[in-house]
């Protein structure tokens, strides 16, 4: 006959699958389909007050900035203006509007410029003509998001921790997606993450 576990350990364990559930579920995004991978390279400071650095201080990219810190702030990380790890965002979109477009970049999102210091990537249209005796169009793709995130501690130059964030976007809120965005990241910080799906 197998041995009964005391009272206090089936709480234990229920909280333990309860709080598991939720992280889980507190970092999940519904604006973009993809993966997310960390490395930790040298400890962060405790307690973390975390900013990040922005280049553009236009009024669109303080507000995505403002989202994405948001987002750092509701997975419980400490914002604040005397930050002691400061957050480099660096994104490039690599998006599809068919064969015949001659943009592929989705223009909702309009690159979310306020949170990268990287350049816009676009592939070349394809050529229509000569690849086949029936002409069809494909389907719109929806536009590919490769984000990395570094974290330096306090006025080190030296990168602590390093993500990267590979998604397909949907919808067309970018400060949704800037705020989930940072809260992935929030929830990532200071950790070491093979891959994990968002």
């Amino acid at each position: 006959m197998p041995s009964r576990l005391p009272r206090g350990w089936y709480t234990l364990i229920a909280a333990c699958v309860l709080s598991l559930a939720w992280t889980g579920a507190a970092h999940s995004i519904d604006t973009c389909r993809g993966s997310l991978t960390a490395t930790l390279l040298q400890s962060l400071p405790t307690p973390i007050v975390a900013g990040l650095d922005i280049h553009d201080r236009s009024a669109r990219n303080l507000k995505l900035a403002d989202r994405f810190m948001t987002g750092v702030r509701d997975a419980g990380v400490t914002v604040g203006p005397q930050p002691n790890l400061l957050l480099h965002v660096d994104m490039s979109v690599l998006g599809s509007g068919g064969p015949s477009s001659s943009r592929m970049v989705e223009r909702s999102y309009q690159d979310l410029s306020g949170l990268r210091a990287g350049s816009q990537v676009a592939l070349a249209p394809i050529p229509s003509s000569g690849l086949s005796t029936t002409t069809r169009r494909a389907a719109p793709t929806r536009p590919l998001l490769y984000l990395r995130i570094d974290a330096t501690a306090g006025t080190e130059t030296r990168i602590s921790w390093v993500a990267s964030v590979q998604c397909q976007m949907i919808g067309t809120d970018e400060g949704l997606l800037a705020q989930q965005l940072g809260r992935v990241v929030g929830g990532a910080l200071g950790q070491r993450i093979e891959r994990r799906p968002l």
